[in-house]
C-alpha cells in the first residue's frame, strides 16, 4: 500500500469511525426518548425508505397498535407523538445500513484493486464480520420487547452496546496500525491500560443496565452530596441482585466508577514523567470529566443532553485509552 492509498483506506476507516460513534449518539438518544420500539417491522432493504404520506403513516401507526408498547404503556398517543419517537429509532436503522454500505462497497474495491496485504484483509474481514454481529445483535435486542413486556432485554441492550464500542474501538486500531504510528513501549503503563480498559467495559455493562432497567431515576436524594456520590444503603440478601435489582444495579454503577477513577489517576502518576504523559494526561481529565457528568446526569434524573454527552464522554474515553495502549505496547507489525 502506497502512500496515497494508505491515505485513503485511513479516512475511510476514520469515516466508518465516525458514523459507528454517531450510531451510538443516537442509540442513546433512541433509548433516553423511548422510541426503539416503535418500529415493529425489520426489513433489511424495504424498511429504508419511511412513510412518505398519512396514509402510509396511518397503516404504519396501526402495526405499532398491534404490539404490547402501544396497548400497555401509550394507549391512546396520537399519530404526531408516534412521529416524533418513530423518527430516532428510523434514523438509527437508516445510519446502520449506511454504515454496512460505506464499508463493504470500498472495502471490495480495495481487494479488488489490490491495495491490502494478507494481514489488513484479515482484519477488514473481521471488522465487517463484527459489523454484521452489531447489525444482528439489533434486530436481537428490539425483539425481546416485542413480545409480552413492552421493555427490551437489559442484558441484550448491554451486549449490543458493548459490541458496538468494541467496533469502534478496533476500528481505530486499525487506524494506528495502518499507519505504523510510532510506538513508545512502556510495560507497566500499558499493564495499567488494559486494566482501565477492563475496568470500562465492567462499567459500559453496568451503564447499559442502568439504561436498560430505568435505574438512572433511583438516585436516593437524602442524605446530602457525599450520600449521594459514595453511599449505599445495606440492602437485605433476600432481593440482592447486582444483575436483575434496578436499585443494586445503579449503585454498583455509581460506586464502581470510583475504580476506574483510582486507575485513572495511577496511569496519569506512572506517564506524568514519560513520553506518554499528555496520552496519561487526556484519559485521567476524561475520566474526571465522565464521572462529573455521571453525577449530573443521575442528580437531574437523566436528562437527555446530559446523558448524551455522558454517552459520547465514554467514547473518547474509550479512543484515548485505545491510543494509549497501542502507544504503550511493544509489538511492531509493519501494514504497509
Amino acid at each position: 500500500m502506497n502512500t496515497s492509498q494508505k491515505r485513503i483506506v485511513t479516512y475511510w476507516l476514520y469515516l466508518g469511525l465516525i458514523l459507528v460513534g454517531l450510531m451510538i449518539i443516537i442509540g442513546g438518544i433512541t433509548r433516553l426518548t423511548h422510541s426503539g420500539l416503535s418500529m415493529v417491522e425489520w426489513k433489511l432493504i424495504g424498511g429504508t425508505i419511511p412513510p412518505l404520506n398519512e396514509n402510509q403513516w396511518e397503516e404504519t401507526f396501526n402495526k405499532y397498535q398491534q404490539f404490547p408498547e402501544y396497548k400497555k404503556i401509550n394507549i391512546g398517543m396520537s399519530l404526531t407523538q408516534f412521529k416524533a419517537i418513530f423518527f430516532w429509532e428510523y434514523l438509527h436503522r437508516l445510519i446502520g445500513r449506511l454504515i454496512g454500505l460505506i464499508f463493504i462497497i470500498p472495502f471490495l474495491i480495495f481487494w479488488t484493486k489490490n491495495w491490502l496485504n494478507n494481514t489488513q484483509k484479515k482484519q477488514l474481514i473481521i471488522l465487517l464480520g463484527l459489523g454484521a454481529l452489531q447489525g444482528f445483535l439489533g434486530w436481537f435486542m428490539v425483539e425481546s420487547g416485542l413480545v409480552d413486556i413492552p421493555a427490551v432485554s437489559h442484558y441484550r441492550l448491554a451486549t449490543h452496546l458493548l459490541t458496538a464500542f468494541t467496533l469502534m474501538c478496533y476500528i481505530y486500531w486499525l487506524i494506528l496500525s495502518f499507519n505504523n504510528i510510532k510506538r513508545k513501549p512502556n510495560q507497566k503503563i500499558n499493564r495499567l491500560s488494559k486494566w482501565l480498559i477492563s475496568a470500562l467495559v465492567i462499567q459500559i455493562i453496568y451503564g447499559a443496565f442502568v439504561a436498560g432497567l430505568k435505574a438512572g431515576y433511583l438516585l436516593p436524594i437524602e442524605g446530602g452530596i457525599f450520600k449521594i456520590i459514595f453511599g449505599y444503603k445495606v440492602r437485605s440478601a433476600s432481593d440482592f441482585s447486582l444483575l436483575n435489582n434496578s436499585f443494586d444495579i445503579q449503585a454498583f454503577h455509581r460506586l464502581f466508577a470510583w475504580v476506574v477513577f483510582a486507575i485513572s489517576i495511577i496511569i496519569y502518576n506512572k506517564s506524568k514523567k514519560t513520553n506518554l504523559k499528555t496520552t496519561g494526561m487526556l484519559v485521567f481529565g476524561l475520566v474526571l470529566t465522565q464521572i462529573s457528568l455521571g453525577i449530573v446526569t443521575l442528580l437531574l434524573r437523566v436528562q437527555i443532553h446530559i446523558a448524551t454527552t455522558h454517552q459520547f464522554i465514554a467514547i473518547l474515553l474509550l479512543l484515548s485509552l485505545i491510543h494509549l495502549t497501542y502507544l504503550s505496547s511493544e509489538k511492531s507489525q509493519s501494514n504497509a
